[in-house]
């Protein structure tokens, strides 16, 4: 009936990256391991990231690679969604201000991003009832997807697969998922 596959860029680098020795993985690659695991060309491809405000020209090329068609590209649908910037304050009960580094007087300032699982959650669901693919490829490790995969699994007979490293896979997903560990395929999709 048909396979998807849905990729968060943020868990896909950390957990790349800690299998991988830097080497980057090539997305073309991936998807074409993932129709040869599926048996059958993918329907719908998508990566889910947030991007840098002003993004630079190698994430601009990273994103047109994968938006191309193969073989250019890995023919994905990317959404990008944004950096929360936040310059930490000492709560007001404790004498306010910022938060210094104590030798060169920099705020602490922290980078989160935002929407991103929602962004994944939302166009995955949107998928499914579109086109009623009976395979799910995910590579994301955060309960927040718990709820929509344990549907999929329970209520819909989505076959659901996800893809990255088991330490780094929410406990609340492993009961619905089979796992194929980046780990036992890196060699097969580092970039030449």
């Amino acid at each position: 009936m048909g396979a998807a596959l849905f990729v968060d860029g943020g868990y896909a680098i950390k957990a790349w990256g800690s299998v991988a020795g830097g080497a980057k993985m090539d997305y073309l690659k991936f998807r074409t391991f993932i129709e040869d695991e599926a048996g059958e060309k993918l329907g719908d491809a998508y990566y889910f990231n947030c991007d840098n405000d002003p993004p630079n020209a190698a994430q601009n090329g990273f994103h047109n690679f994968l938006r191309s068609a193969p073989p250019r590209g890995a023919g994905m649908r990317v959404k990008l969604y944004w950096l929360q910037t936040k310059h930490h304050e000492w709560p007001s009960h404790m004498g306010g201000g910022a938060i210094v580094h104590p030798e060169t007087g920099e705020q602490y300032v922290t980078k989160a991003q935002k929407a991103v699982d929602v962004g994944l959650a939302f166009h995955l669901m949107r998928s499914f009832s579109k086109v009623k693919w009976d395979r799910l490829y995910l590579v994301a490790g955060d309960g927040d997807f718990h709820e929509v995969v344990q549907h999929l699994v329970e209520n819909e007979g989505v076959h659901v697969t996800l893809v990255g490293n088991s330490s780094s896979i929410s406990s609340e997903l492993a009961p619905f998922v089979q796992i194929i560990e980046f780990d036992s395929i890196v060699d097969k999709l580092q970039k030449d």
